[in-house]
């Protein structure tokens, strides 16, 4: 089982200072987790590795903590960093993170909570297209209005592989669950299915089962992941969290369960081998 989206915190803040945005709330200071504590978190449970997601609204644009966690431990970890995207250095940004420090992937924190983001702006076009040249996993996080925006990168960068943070906060309402479905014509975007989702299904049904399922009809197993959220959500303990995961997926198949477990991550990561 791997978790694709998770957040670390470092112990040593003079080493990895804080620098927080307003986005959601002070997790990193309520209840931070080291990537040595969320390594024994997984190992009680049943994870074999994990996506190291910089956290934005704990650090901003230094990665340097996610970086070096990971390298620290790459039998278990990957890492993707944030970047400025609007910063005229961000493609040369992306080499360094990429070619100096190790990380896998690129989160584009997209997320607006009014109107459209920078998500298409040209001055975006050279990181999309050096991110395919360097094999570089794409993270977008958006919200359900910014669906539009995806769609339009996608079609702009079909060679580039993409996964949307927390399926875009999008499968609440029936009028954004399908929007969203209308996107899996693009064969370069996958899901992270995270505890929010499975939360927001549990509150409104009773189980995550019959969205899981949903999902896998739509996309198909090998386009979907499963992301904890852990650190920033934290108000269970992980194994909870992991237990959550696995009740949500008992209703597909066994082979559609490992794959959305193990093999789309792995696909996406073909350093988690």
């Amino acid at each position: 089982m791997i978790d694709c989206h998770t957040h670390v915190v470092a112990p040593d803040q003079n080493a990895y200072p804080l620098n927080p945005r307003d986005l959601s709330g002070e997790w990193y200071r309520e209840a931070p987790a080291s990537a040595e504590d969320l390594a024994g978190a997984m190992d009680a449970c049943g994870v074999s590795h994990a996506v190291l997601v910089q956290g934005v609204g704990a650090y901003g644009f230094d990665n340097r903590y996610v970086a070096d966690a990971a390298a620290s431990a790459p039998d278990r970890f990957v890492s993707a960093c944030a970047l400025d995207m609007e910063s005229e250095s961000a493609a040369a940004d992306l080499d360094y993170w990429v070619n100096e420090r190790g990380v896998r992937g690129i989160r584009l924190f997209a997320l607006s909570r009014e109107g459209p983001s920078w998500l298409n702006d040209p001055r975006t076009f050279p990181v999309w297209n050096r991110a395919r040249d360097l094999d570089v996993h794409v993270i977008v996080t958006i919200l359900p209005h910014q669906l539009d925006e995806l769609e339009e990168a996608l079609r702009r960068f079909p060679d580039v592989p993409v996964s949307l943070d927390h399926c875009g906060f999008a499968l609440g309402e029936p009028a954004t669950r399908e929007r969203l479905f209308q996107l899996s014509e693009y064969a370069n975007l996958n899901l992270k299915v995270s505890t929010h989702n499975l939360d927001e299904a549990v509150e409104a049904s009773g189980s995550a089962q019959p969205i899981v399922s949903e999902l896998v009809l739509e996309f198909g197993a090998r386009r979907l992941m499963w992301g904890s959220d852990f650190c920033q959500t934290h108000d269970r303990s992980y194994a909870e969290l992991a237990a959550l995961a696995r009740e949500a997926f008992g209703g597909i198949s066994e082979e559609d369960r490992q794959i959305c477990f193990t093999q789309t991550a792995r696909r996406l990561w073909p350093q988690l081998r």
